[in-house]
């Protein structure tokens, strides 16, 4: 959305040319082919090498509970809540996400100078899912800010970027009722931000007959049953907004409320919707 008339025309020039470099399921991406390499330099784009590294950064920050490194994992608990299946027993999974639990951040060895990126640990694969989003939505800003826009709001599936002003006002932004999609909990305004929300209430499975949703805690390698509907981070940047709604999303309430209050600097925004005693619960922090 955008007043001036070739803002879509670029948006979407740049977006398709990220997405040749980040689409984890087109084959002949640039990411695919890291993720067909084994203890091989691989020589990355400035645009891979950069979003890695910000993904990086975003692991040390949160102590693990971002993690790209779990590819292989996720993409296991993506078959199992696929199929909606009733897990009888945790301890039959067990096995094969301790194994899974193994790919590590460090096994991936990034050289700057070089340009050069190795997956040392066979098998490894990489999921940018949690922050390729937020950091094509940051390079569309920048293309459409170098080509003299000065107002538009970029989505990319619900990861968006409220640039300047729309007819002089601040753009308006809505948090959906995690469980009924066409209600409005909460309204914020924007401008220079980005918003970007994770939630796990749409896809589950089911254990004891208890629901558990797709988002998998890195650390443990299950879905983390932490009560949290979704959680909104409103941020200077994209890429930060969506790599730490994807964290938070596992981190749990208590601890969302400790990394707030450690980094201040990084000047974030968090709405919370929580499921307590059978009500929801919306925080602002």
């Amino acid at each position: 959305v955008s007043p001036y008339k070739n803002a879509a025309k670029i948006s979407g020039e740049e977006f398709r040319r990220l997405e040749k470099i980040f689409n984890l399921y087109d084959p002949n991406s640039e990411l695919a082919q890291l993720n067909s390499t084994y203890n091989i330099p691989f020589s990355a784009s400035f645009e891979l090498m950069e979003c890695i590294k910000e993904a990086e950064k975003i692991y040390k920050l949160t102590g693990g509970f971002f993690d790209i490194s779990k590819a292989r994992l996720y993409k296991f608990w993506k078959g199992v809540i696929k199929e909606r299946k009733k897990i009888e027993d945790f301890t039959a999974l067990k096995e094969t996400v301790e194994e899974l639990k193994k790919d590590s951040f460090s096994d991936i060895l990034i050289d700057e100078t070089h340009k050069k990126i190795t997956l040392r640990r066979k098998g490894l694969k990489l999921d940018l899912g949690g922050i390729a989003k937020g950091y094509i939505i940051d390079k569309v800003v920048e293309r459409l800010k170098k080509e003299g826009i000065e107002s538009a709001l970029i989505d990319v599936g619900g990861d968006i970027f409220c640039l300047g002003k729309y007819k002089n006002r601040k753009w308006r932004i809505g948090i959906r009722d995690p469980q009924d999609k066409n209600k409005i909990i909460f309204a914020f305004s924007l401008t220079n931000q980005a918003v970007a929300t994770s939630g796990g209430y749409e896809q589950y499975f089911e254990f004891k007959k208890k629901k558990y949703s797709h988002l998998i805690n890195p650390l443990t390698g299950f879905p983390q049953d932490n009560k949290i509907l979704s959680v909104t981070v409103a941020a200077e940047k994209a890429t930060l907004a969506d790599s730490l709604a994807t964290a938070f999303s596992v981190m749990g309430y208590e601890k969302i409320k400790e990394f707030i209050r450690k980094h201040r600097e990084l000047k974030i925004e968090v709405f919370l919707v929580l499921m307590e005693k059978g009500r929801e619960k919306l925080y602002h922090f």
